[in-house]
Formats: C-alpha cells, sequence, structure tokens
C-alpha cells in the first residue's frame, strides 16, 4: 500500500532544500505535524495535499515573508474552502490564523505548505523531538519502539529497527537533496498526543475547530498502538499522558471500539481464527526470546 503511495507521486526530488535553507537562516528547527508526523509514530494516516509545520508565533512572520521571496511558495487560502463541499473539520474558525501557502514548483509532491503557530497548535517548538531521515518514509514506521509493547509479537506497528529500508522515500521524492544536512523533526508521541488532547479539550470548550481535526488523529493512535489493550491502556496513561489530559484519553480510549470481524493467525493453534481480538491470540514461547 506504501509502494503504491509514493509511487503514485510526482518526481519532485529536493523540493524542500529552499525551505530548509530558510528555517536554518531563522535559527528554527523545521517540526513537522499532524498527518506526516503521526505516520512516524506507526499510524496507517494517508498523506493530504499540504506539509503541515510548526512554527513559533514569534517567527512567523519573517519566514513567511522569506518563503514567498524564494519564489517556491506564494500565499494563499485553505483549499479546502474552495472545495463543493467543504471538509469542515481542516478549517480553523479560531482567533489564531495559520498561514497556507501553494508551490509553485511544477508537478509537486505536495502542492500546500500550512504553518501552524505553536499557539494554535499547543505545542512549543522546543518540545521534546525525534529527526527523522525525510518527509514521508515508503511505509508507516513506529521510530519509538517502547510503544509496540506485546511482548508476545502478536500484534502491534511496524518498528522502524526492524525495517531500516523502508525509512526513506525513492530518491525521485525525496525532500531533501542538496541539503540533507539540515534536520527534519516530529514531536515524540507523548508530546504530540498532549498537543492534541489540548486541542481536542478546547475545541469542545469554545466549540472552535482549529482546523487539525485532533481527535481523528487521537482515535488513530489508539488504533494502530492497540491502546485499547489494557496494559497499554493503563501504561500510557500512568507514564505519558499529563494530569489534565488523563480523563480525557481515558474517555477517548474507553469508547473505541475494535471489530472482532477480522481473520488473525494464531501462533499457538497454528492456524487462522475469527472473532478474536489481538491480544486474545495464541503464541509460541519461542516468540519470548530474542
Amino acid at each position: 500500500m506504501a509502494d503504491t503511495i509514493t509511487s503514485l507521486l510526482p518526481i519532485c526530488t529536493g523540493y524542500l532544500d529552499k525551505t530548509l535553507e530558510i528555517f536554518s537562516l531563522h535559527q528554527h528547527p523545521l517540526v513537522l505535524v499532524s498527518t506526516l508526523a503521526v505516520r512516524w509514530g506507526g499510524v496507517g494516516s494517508l498523506p493530504q495535499e499540504e506539509i503541515d509545520v510548526l512554527v513559533r508565533s514569534t517567527d512567523v512572520t519573517a519566514i513567511v515573508e522569506d518563503l514567498v521571496a524564494s519564489g517556491d511558495w506564494e500565499l494563499c487560502d485553505n483549499y479546502v474552502t474552495k472545495q463543493i463541499i467543504p471538509d469542515i473539520t481542516m478549517i480553523n474558525s479560531t482567533t489564531i490564523q495559520d498561514i497556507w501557502l501553494k508551490t509553485r514548483i511544477q508537478d509537486p509532491c505536495f502542492r500546500y505548505l500550512r504553518l501552524w503557530p505553536d499557539t494554535l497548535y499547543n505545542l512549543s517548538v522546543d518540545c521534546a523531538k525525534i529527526e527523522i531521515s525525510d518527509l514521508l518514509a515508503k511505509d508507516t514506521l513506529l521510530l519509538e519502539e517502547e510503544y509496540y509493547r506485546d511482548p508476545h509479537r502478536r500484534f502491534g506497528p511496524r518498528r522502524a529497527s526492524l525495517y531500516p529500508d523502508r525509512a526513506l522515500p525513492r530518491l525521485q521524492i525525496r525532500a531533501k537533496l542538496l541539503r540533507p544536512d539540515i534536520p527534519i523533526f516530529i514531536p515524540t508521541i507523548e508530546a504530540h498526543l498532549n498537543a492534541l488532547l489540548t486541542q481536542l479539550k478546547l475545541e469542545k470548550e469554545t466549540k472552535l475547530r482549529n482546523g487539525n481535526f485532533p481527535g481523528r488523529h487521537i482515535t488513530l493512535f489508539i488504533r494502530y498502538l492497540y491502546l485499547d489493550w489494557t496494559p497499554a491502556r493503563d501504561w500510557i496513561l500512568d507514564s505519558k499522558i499529563h494530569a489534565c489530559n488523563r480523563e480525557l484519553m481515558r474517555s477517548k480510549i474507553d469508547r473505541y471500539q475494535r471489530g472482532r470481524g477480522v481473520i488473525r493467525r494464531d501462533a499457538e493453534l497454528g492456524e487462522w481464527v475469527y472473532g478474536k481480538l489481538p491480544w486474545e491470540l495464541g503464541f509460541k514461547k519461542a516468540n519470548l526470546s530474542g
């Protein structure tokens, strides 16, 4: 599936080189958030048309001016507002403005750059971060392997250490070409989840959306990290979720319903079974070693 996604993208090597240089000149890290960031957390989230980047509110104006001056980007409106039936979950209705830019590169991999002020995303640019190899990997990968919780290896996201060949896209669609020395970051899962939970709380309190569909991202983390499994649920609530967000996260997990109507491999029985949840499957003792 992932190879299909990346193979459909046009050839556009080094399309973020100038953007990375501009962020570097402002001594500002390029930190991905939203859809592209959660994919590096083992979540099967499909890329959209935009690159979402976190920016300090105090640096937004200067960075935007240089991005436009580079010739690679021009200011634009949120493309969703021009759709016949717009996806309202992507429209920011708060008082804090997000900035949209449209690429001027021919046949781009991504058409838009969305800059998220830290005050809108409820996440500091100086949060705990992880460097990633490129914008879009060949597949969804879990970099923080402590979130792979099943000791019997029956279920869990694809761990990056076991699939190093999946961490880079095809050469033709790599974001960095001339400036591989400038890093790209994502927030840690802990930092990102707590920011999303804060966004969701504000959305419920104010009835105003910030355009990031935080509830959807949280649900995808629950699904792909198997946080509805009781040991994983208890672990993440106790060790990763801030006290102010714990009740909302507990509620989100407890309301999540994982489907049983799936055929899964039971290693202990040596056959495919129907109607069992992943943690109800048997396992071979040999799977405990290594």
